[in-house]
């Protein structure tokens, strides 16, 4: 049972509850605020947090002694960015799991058949990107998903099963679309906000932040992460830290069997 159940099932039966002692007059009106309040925050910060796997299973991390880490790079594949990060990995002799736009990959195709032929892995983020994503219809979302997974599979031939919802925002509507597609839910364990940030900010926060068992989120959609690809893999190695793919991180398939 998720925590989004079990949390809907108590504030319920303590709202009756009050609702009971109001009758009553034993507490006063303003006191339900109070449940509702901290039941409404609960679920906002479920929703934004994927790691709490609040509406369901999200792979975020795992537990092991052994220094490996995945790297994840979104809402790609970029026309120039995406080639100069493949060169970066296969330097380093580095695989990475690459969550990719529908619409990105149907613009790219021979980048996207490239990065899967240099051994990463391909995953489903959607087909826009859109921002107002959240608030589909888990048929709509559904319908998203499976319009990426058909470019993914018609470009590469192979049919993806690693799902990464957008924002890492989740809800029981993309509980819904994810259970209708057979798809496995990724978060990460490491933000590096690579987008946002300066490449200094970026780079402090990934040597300071990187656990064994980890998954980092990055981007190939900005050309500041060339350096910082180039320049964290150095410390990776240094540090002997180990990088694997996410299927092998989590004992998961990535595509689906033929």
């Amino acid at each position: 049972m998720f925590r989004y159940t079990t949390i809907s099932i108590l504030f319920f039966i303590i709202l009756f509850a009050m609702i009971i002692l109001l009758q009553r007059q034993a507490i006063p009106a303003w006191s339900l605020a109070i449940p509702v309040t901290l039941y409404l925050l609960k679920l906002v910060l479920g929703s934004t947090l994927i790691g709490l796997n609040f509406y369901f299973f999200s792979y975020c991390k795992t537990k092991t002694n052994e220094k490996v880490i995945a790297l994840t790079f979104d809402d790609g594949p970029h026309p120039v960015i995406t080639p100069k990060l493949l060169d970066i990995l296969e330097k380093h002799e580095a695989k990475a799991t690459f969550f990719c736009l529908g619409k990105n990959i149907a613009e790219n195709n021979s980048i996207t058949k490239q990065t899967d032929k240099n051994g990463h892995l391909i995953g489903n983020h959607t087909f826009t990107h859109s921002k107002w994503f959240d608030l589909f219809s888990a048929k709509k979302m559904a319908a998203e998903i499976k319009a990426t997974n058909k470019e993914i599979e018609h470009t590469i031939g192979k049919k993806p099963t690693l799902f990464r919802p957008p924002y890492g925002v989740t809800n029981p509507s993309l509980k819904k679309a994810l259970e209708k597609t057979n798809m496995f839910s990724i978060g990460w364990s490491l933000r590096s906000f690579d987008a946002v940030r300066d490449k200094q900010k970026v780079l402090n926060k990934l040597k300071s932040k990187t656990k064994a068992g980890g998954v980092v989120l990055l981007h190939d959609t900005d050309e500041k992460i060339i350096p910082i690809i180039d320049e964290y893999l150095v410390w990776l190695k240094t540090n002997q830290f180990k990088i694997v793919s996410l299927d092998k991180l989590f004992n998961i398939e990535a595509y689906e069997s033929a």
